[in-house]
């Protein structure tokens, strides 16, 4: 695993992105365009996750006791954009419970709660890419066999430039309109400006629903998309019942993964208040930077690494690169790959330096509505400099299970 490159990242490099014309036809205009096209500065995405396993085993040996393990995994992420501020938001959960086989064993159970975010603030005045940057982070766990840890509570503050841009609407609104088409309901002209001023209406389903309610919103948005495409000529008349069903399927029903485009870099300065144990550390330099490209029409790759160093003389070094590779084999069917690189240094010079690899591929078939079945395959490696403790083979997972959308 230590001889992992970025080849992945070669790989991708070699798929084109195609570019939009606006005066193409409408038999190939969706096919040309590029989701770099779309540069709305203000934008909204969310989503939220819940999946769980549980296996019981009932053992044929009298001498042994009915077994059980349980595992619970939900996060939810949020971006919000504008030209002024963007927001980033995570929260990730994790519950297990597991009784042994033995006799008189006992259930344990264990836990941990982490979120985390950023919040820019740009410098219109001086350049539109220039920002300032406020971060956070909230832990809270309980181990198996002990008492909750006190809470891990870590801010920083720093500067920045760059700007990513959400491409989701976009993404959307040619889904709908290759639908629509494919169905004969669009039989007109179809331009690069129609897709953005529909994208531009699918993108404000927040001021939708906070001016009409969020029972009523739907068919006034939904009839604002059905005269947009009238109007410019993409449809005779307005969308008859079938075809606003199926946008409604499409953006409600449907699971379309986020669309990035841009890139960020950050500097500043950080601080642990309590590292699970009610005390603090000394303060971090922390530096960061993520890079978003949509690659054609249907895949995503993604790039954020962090590192951070203790801001005294016994200095100590920490490195996390995350690389995310997501494809959409089709309009049922995700496929997500995942390569995480986390290097840690140890202020104690006496200590081995420590280098995990996790290395995943997810296949996400949806069922039907919010449902999905999940196949992950993972390969997890751990170097330690320490021979002969198990930690430097090679450990593989493979997960299969139910996933519910939330939102």
């Amino acid at each position: 695993m230590k001889k992992i490159t970025y080849s992945l990242v070669a790989t991708i490099a070699l798929t084109t992105s195609l570019f939009a014309d606006n005066n193409a036809t409408s038999s190939d205009v969706l096919d040309s365009l590029s989701m770099t096209d779309y540069k709305v500065t203000d934008t909204f995405f969310d989503e939220a996750y819940i999946n769980a396993k549980f296996s019981l085993t009932s053992p044929a040996d009298d001498k042994k006791e009915t077994s059980y393990n349980g595992h619970l995994n939900s996060y939810y992420k949020m971006r919000n954009m504008s030209l002024n501020y963007a927001q980033d938001f995570r929260i990730d959960g994790n519950y297990d419970i597991v009784k042994g086989d033995e006799k008189d064993s006992e259930s344990e159970d264990s836990y941990n709660f982490l979120a985390g975010g950023h919040l820019d603030r740009y410098l219109l005045d001086y350049d539109e890419d220039l920002l300032v940057y406020a971060s956070g982070s909230l832990g809270y766990r309980k181990l198996v066999g002990q008492d909750a840890d006190d809470p891990f509570v870590q801010g920083g503050v720093g500067v920045g430039y760059g700007r990513i841009y959400d491409a989701t609407p976009y993404a959307k609104a040619i889904r709908i309109l290759k639908d629509l088409r494919s169905r004969g309901i669009i039989n007109g002209t179809l331009t690069k400006d129609t897709v953005l001023k529909l994208a531009d209406i699918i993108a404000k389903e927040s001021e939708y629903r906070s001016k009409y309610s969020a029972r009523e919103y739907r068919k006034y948005w939904f009839n604002d998309m059905s005269k947009l495409l009238q109007q410019s000529g993409a449809t005779k008349e307005e969308l008859n019942a079938f075809g606003l069903i199926r946008i409604e399927e499409i953006l409600v029903e449907e699971k379309i993964f986020p669309r990035y485009h841009g890139w960020i870099v950050r500097a500043g300065v950080g601080k642990i208040f309590s590292n699970y144990n009610d005390q603090g550390e000394d303060p971090t330099l922390d530096l960061e930077f993520e890079y978003g490209l949509p690659i054609g029409l249907k895949s995503q790759f993604y790039e954020k690494a962090k590192y951070s160093t203790i801001l005294n003389g016994d200095t100590g070094h920490k490195f996390t690169n995350t690389m995310t590779y997501s494809y959409e084999l089709s309009d049922k069917i995700d496929w997500e790959n995942q390569w995480i690189f986390d290097y840690y240094k140890p202020t104690d010079d006496n200590l081995e330096d420590v280098t995990t690899n996790t290395l995943s591929t997810t296949f996400s078939y949806y069922i039907a509505n919010r449902l999905s079945f999940d196949t992950t395959l993972s390969f997890i490696q751990v170097d330690d400099g320490i021979d002969d403790n198990g930690n430097d083979d090679l450990e593989t997972k493979l997960f299969m299970g139910m996933r519910y959308r939330l939102k």
